[in-house]
């Protein structure tokens, strides 16, 4: 595992989010286009931006993070690029071995609830942006959207602002 390249891929992996976000919308159109033009399967817009994230996620932070038989669980709700098949774009049935976690700089607060949280509760989702009320897969991916750990229906998901916190690894089973 290379942890000395872990804060650098995921700042490098928010900025082409941000980069690229108009592309990925303007590719969606033309899927769309083309789609409804042949009678074709038209995805909805989150499954496509989910895909596309996942690809990025595997190439900008997971190949350069981690050694030979190591991966990260997948970003966001991963790919079902193949009708499902598979969650991940490349090395499909690659199981994770390694989590991404956040450790709070001091105070954390959701913006969803307006509370102090408690991160070890938490597993990391995805980078999103968030207008104070709720949260949005866009620009500026400024936020980190975490998930109830270990809960099966109605969990409860925070939104934190990326400053507040600092992204580390843990192996899976530990």
């Amino acid at each position: 595992m290379n942890i000395e390249f872990l804060n650098s891929c995921i700042a490098n992996f928010i900025s082409f989010l941000n980069a690229n976000y108009q592309l990925v919308t303007q590719s969606y159109e033309m899927h769309k286009f083309h789609a409804e033009q042949e009678k074709l399967l038209l995805v909805s817009f989150e499954e496509y931006f989910d895909d596309w994230a996942q690809a990025n996620w595997e190439l900008l932070v997971e190949r350069v993070v981690c050694s030979t038989n190591e991966s990260f669980v997948i970003y966001g709700s991963g790919s079902d690029y193949e009708a499902a098949a598979h969650s991940r774009v490349f090395f499909h049935n690659v199981k994770p071995t390694h989590k991404i976690v956040c450790f709070a700089k001091s105070t954390v607060m959701d913006r969803l609830s307006k509370t102090e949280v408690d991160l070890t509760k938490f597993d990391f989702d995805a980078f999103v942006t968030s207008d104070g009320k709720w949260f949005n897969v866009s620009p500026p991916f400024d936020h980190v959207l975490l998930t109830e750990k270990a809960v099966v229906g109605n969990y409860q998901q925070i939104v934190i602002p990326i400053e507040q916190i600092n992204f580390g690894v843990q192996k899976i089973g530990i």
